[in-house]
């Protein structure tokens, strides 16, 4: 039986490694290898950093409303004295009322809506946009005490002549303040003032960013 024996010289067989490449392929494929990781690394965390700023503006834009919306109306209050006249059904005037109202102007803060805008080439710093509400007549309370009657029918003059005075003198009362421009100038800058009162803590904290309130 006729055996065979292979055996191999030593040094027919070889393994490659990296450092046998010359030294100027092994660096260019060194610096291949870096770039490709570095623009995976960039395309991961680059996105999520763009991600996250842009949740941190939504976050901040949604937590800056949220302290705004007190649900508080009024931002100007003023004491109103006037003088309803009070006809019938078929335009006669039945009676004259005098009156003091406590009439209540602003805006209903609920409807605020705040934005915050990146920080651009000409604006150094992030803008808080805060877009206020028209400005109304809140609310008109009329002191029941206070009706003073001046009856030119008599018959008007009864035990619940109240039922129709009272309506008629919160009407007067809104009217005439309706037409006030003065008063709802005042109530703009109490509901400014009131703004940035409530952001003052939030600036002071946070330098980059600026306040801008819209009417």
């Amino acid at each position: 039986m006729l055996t065979q024996n292979h055996t191999e010289e030593p040094g027919n067989h070889k393994c490659f490694h990296l450092r046998d490449l010359p030294a100027v392929i092994k660096s260019i494929f060194l610096i291949i290898i870096l770039f490709f990781v570095i623009f995976m690394l960039w395309r991961t965390f680059g996105s999520d950093s763009k991600k996250k700023q842009a949740l941190t503006l939504t976050e901040t834009s949604s937590k800056l409303e949220k302290v705004l919306k007190i649900s508080e109306l009024s931002t100007y209050q003023v004491t109103f004295n006037g003088v309803a006249n009070v006809p019938a059904d078929d335009s006669q005037l039945l009676y004259h009322v005098a009156y003091k109202a406590k009439v209540r102007i602003g805006l209903d803060m609920e409807k605020i809506t705040v934005s915050v805008k990146e920080a651009s080439v000409n604006d150094k710093k992030k803008k808080i946009i805060v877009a206020l509400p028209p400005v109304e007549i809140a609310d008109v309370e009329v002191d029941p005490g206070s009706l003073d009657y001046i009856f030119i029918d008599s018959s008007a003059n009864t035990p619940d002549v109240s039922i129709t005075s009272l309506p008629a003198c919160k009407a007067d009362a809104q009217a005439d303040c309706q037409s006030n421009k003065m008063l709802f100038e005042l109530a703009r800058d109490n509901a400014v003032n009131t703004v940035e009162a409530l952001m003052r803590p939030f600036l002071t904290q946070n330098k980059d960013y600026e306040l801008e309130v819209t009417l």
